[in-house]
């Protein structure tokens, strides 16, 4: 059984959006969770409403506005998740018709499957967002962005991963925090996401040291796990309480070695 999870704040439009683009491949996965950062209750209102129209499982679960705690949204999404296989997505992403598949065709126990973006611009992003909504748009829009970037990250991703587990390169950037998937059994493994992040950034990354140093490897799907990302604003993250790199997980952060399992994750443990 394959779980979408998708993290949500405020941004329905983008939401309805990603939601129509996984209809189109429904077959592929059995559920969606979507899990909120503490969105307002108009917006979650209007969101309940929204997805009572799609004919696929979606599961909504929300969280108190405590500042900016996506790595909190993401583990509520695990433990509400009842598949075996998840696969994690923002809500300003638009996958294409044989995404989900490309990430399944890679899925392998004891490894996670990590995908990259293609990135629309505003005006771009605005088109889609009032134009009657199309797979031909959104593969129009894919076919015309280039495919450089895509094909050195993957190279680049595929050279790191084997150095990764030679123990002659740093896990600390194996994740790529834009779409990953993973079984779950892997990822409560290292107890999930750290909760102790919060504040814009931090939490993709030390997920990929923790299950690195769990021995749990990349596996690239960035040339083939198709993802474009819709523009916005970035004033949300300019009004984001404290960076973690300015707080008290930079020391954390940066030591040598960080345990894979995390205190502060799915469970809360006292080590």
């Amino acid at each position: 059984m394959t779980s979408i999870i998708i993290t949500f704040y405020e941004r329905l439009s983008h939401l309805k959006y990603c939601l129509d683009a996984l209809a189109l491949c429904s077959k592929d996965f059995d559920e969606v969770v979507i899990t909120d950062d503490g969105s307002k209750e108009a917006t979650i209102g209007d969101l309940k409403k929204m997805i009572a129209c799609y004919t696929f499982p979606i599961t909504f679960v929300t969280q108190p506005k405590q500042g900016f705690r996506k790595a909190a949204a993401l583990n509520n999404g695990i433990r509400h998740s009842r598949g075996d296989y998840l696969i994690f997505l923002d809500c300003d992403f638009l996958v294409l018709p044989d995404t989900i598949q490309a990430h399944l065709n890679k899925a392998k126990p004891g490894r996670f499957v990590a995908g990259a973006c293609k990135y629309l611009n505003e005006e771009q992003s605005r088109t889609i967002l009032k134009s009657n909504w199309s797979t031909d748009l959104i593969e129009k829009y894919y076919r015309d962005l280039p495919d450089k970037e895509i094909i050195v990250q993957h190279r680049r991703f595929i050279k790191r991963s084997i150095l990764i587990k030679l123990h002659l390169a740093s896990p600390r950037k194996q994740s790529l925090g834009g779409h990953l998937s993973i079984y779950k059994k892997d990822i409560e493994y290292i107890n999930g996401y750290d909760e102790n992040f919060i504040g814009w950034g931090g939490e993709d990354e030390d997920l990929g040291i923790r299950l690195a140093a769990a021995g749990i490897y990349c596996i690239s799907a960035i040339r083939y796990a198709r993802v474009l990302h819709i523009w916005h604003p970035s004033e949300l993250r300019s009004s984001i309480n404290g960076l973690w790199k300015q707080g008290t997980m930079r020391d954390y952060f940066h030591q040598n070695k960080i345990p894979f399992v995390c205190e502060n994750g799915l469970k809360k443990l006292m080590l």
